[in-house]
């Protein structure tokens, strides 16, 4: 019996569970609620710290700290809400919503409401920002672990995946480089220093946020209640689930080696990211002398990415991830260490030359940076098929919550790091000239981090060999395993395939105790 969708599925269905033609407006439908992940990604991973130093006049180091205690209840909401979506049909509204459209809508509402709110002033109030960041955050728990069990779930084709991610993808960069323009328009249309440019921005991207996952919602569809309950009675997967056992899960999950990798690389190249792009507005501001705005227009180079996805969607086809991994990784590095040279050599450039050589490092550093994030995403659908075929589950709410606890950690000790190695530094924002500790601690968080990092990224990528020509082989052997054959008859292509993938040896796979 093939993973198909079968035959009471020709039964009329709620919407939520009627596959639909993927078509590019469908994919485009898809696509809207990434708006929502590239703009907190992007805000959390830049000028967040920055807005809360400067405007919210909040020390820097503590803002590392609180940072980091909101990963810390967000490891608990993750887990917590991508093991219950993998339960949820055993409720009543779970059935009629669906398992993860549910937690679209829950996502939805707290964004419209605590996104505006980030951005109101409220000078020395940590607990204000606490707690408005804690609910954003638990907005996008609920958004994100919907939101990456979606081509899993739509389509089994490789290809159709691909399809998805990629225009995904073009959304993705629309998004980041919105939430980078936007605010540096209006920093230079209201002046430097005026607050209600980011106060603006907040209720814009609340509400635009907000539509873009209500759309996701209405345009994609997700796998029955029958459809998890016949796959899983196939496989004698009957046990009933507790809290103890959906954590479990997660180690169950992680000791398969491709979910395992594809975090470890996810984590380790974002985190990458995260650092150059919080420093980044230091290094402008502080280092160079150059204004906010300055930086603001730097980052808004991220419209390449609208550029660079459709090309990377043909390396994709063409050459797979590892190449495009391998690009992405040589040009970051390429920009890193020429920011280094520039410093350690002790060049001094006029304002003019430092904006155009920002420029036109940033632009070389956006084309590597979409590109990573172009990969890596299409990488991650392929992700959770690997996991059923050691355990006979469908798990991809569980991976989800995995991989968005590791997108929401770079993010955060990304920023708490800053914060950290900036107080240590002895930073003083009130100072036009830092001293050269605190100039030290801007490079090593802006360059030296993000370098070794990126280097340790493309070490990882050697031996990753997920892609869609081995997808297709796990799908066919999870295929021929469902319809009852036998572990005996394996080829050995398949059998040597299954085993670097999964890091198991192919007796021990296609069990539903793992």
């Amino acid at each position: 019996m093939a993973m198909k969708q079968p035959k009471w599925e020709a039964i009329k269905q709620p919407w939520v569970y009627t596959p639909k033609k993927i078509t590019f407006f469908r994919s485009l439908g898809y696509g809207m609620n990434d708006l929502n992940g590239s703009a907190w990604g992007t805000l959390v991973g830049s000028y967040l710290m920055v807005f809360l130093t400067t405007y919210a006049d909040l020390n820097a180091g503590i803002v590392g700290t609180m940072l980091f205690v909101l990963k810390l209840l967000d490891m608990v909401i993750c887990g917590v809400i991508g093991g219950v979506s993998d339960h949820l049909f055993s409720t009543a509204l779970g059935r009629k919503l669906g398992r993860r459209h549910a937690l679209f809508l829950v996502g939805a509402i707290l964004t419209a409401i605590c996104f505006p709110l980030l951005f109101t002033i409220h000078p020395g109030s940590y607990l204000w920002y606490f707690l408005v960041l804690l609910f954003l955050e638990t907005a996008q728990s609920f958004d994100n672990i919907a939101y990456e069990t979606l081509a899993t779930e739509m389509t089994d084709k490789a290809e159709e995946r691909v399809k998805l991610s990629s225009v995904r993808m073009f959304v993705s960069a629309f998004g980041t480089f919105a939430v980078t323009g936007l605010p540096a328009i209006l920093l230079s249309a209201l002046g430097e220093n005026n607050a209600s440019a980011y106060t603006i921005s907040g209720i814009v991207f609340g509400i635009a946020l907000c539509i873009g996952t209500l759309i996701t919602y209405f345009s994609t569809w997700e796998f029955s209640p029958e459809h998890v309950a016949n796959f899983e009675a196939v496989n004698k997967n009957k046990d009933k689930k507790g809290f103890l056992e959906a954590v479990k899960d997660y180690g169950h999950v992680l000791k398969t080696k491709a979910c395992r990798r594809t975090c470890t690389i996810y984590f380790v190249s974002y985190f990458a990211k995260d650092c150059f792009n919080t420093a980044f507005f230091f290094y402008v501001m502080f280092l160079l002398g150059l204004g906010q705005s300055t930086a603001q227009t730097a980052s808004s180079l991220s419209i390449l990415g609208m550029i660079v996805v459709p090309i990377a969607t043909i390396g994709m086809y063409k050459k797979g991830p590892k190449f495009l991994w391998t690009s992405a990784f040589s040009a970051q590095i390429l920009v890193l260490l020429i920011y280094l040279g520039l410093y350690f050599s002790g060049v001094h450039l006029d304002a003019k030359t430092a904006f155009v050589v920002i420029l036109v490092l940033s632009a070389l550093w956006q084309i590597g940076r979409q590109t990573m994030e172009y990969t890596v995403w299409n990488v991650i659908p392929f992700v959770p098929d690997v996991d059923t075929l050691v355990s006979t589950k469908l798990r991809a709410g569980t991976f989800a919550a995995c991989q968005t606890f590791t997108r929401k950690v770079t993010g955060a000790i990304g920023s708490a790091l800053i914060g950290w190695v900036l107080a240590f530094g002895g930073f003083d924002k009130t100072l036009a000239e830092q001293a050269d500790p605190a100039k030290w601690a801007i490079m090593i968080s802006f360059a030296i981090i993000p370098l070794v990092c990126l280097a340790y990224s493309m070490y990882l990528i050697r031996t990753f060999n997920l892609n869609q020509d081995t997808h297709q082989i796990i799908k066919a052997e999870i295929n021929r395993l469902q319809a009852g054959g036998s572990k005996e008859d394996v080829d050995p292509k398949t059998k040597a395939i299954v085993e670097d993938l999964t890091g198991y040896n192919y007796k021990d796979i296609w069990n539903p105790a793992n």
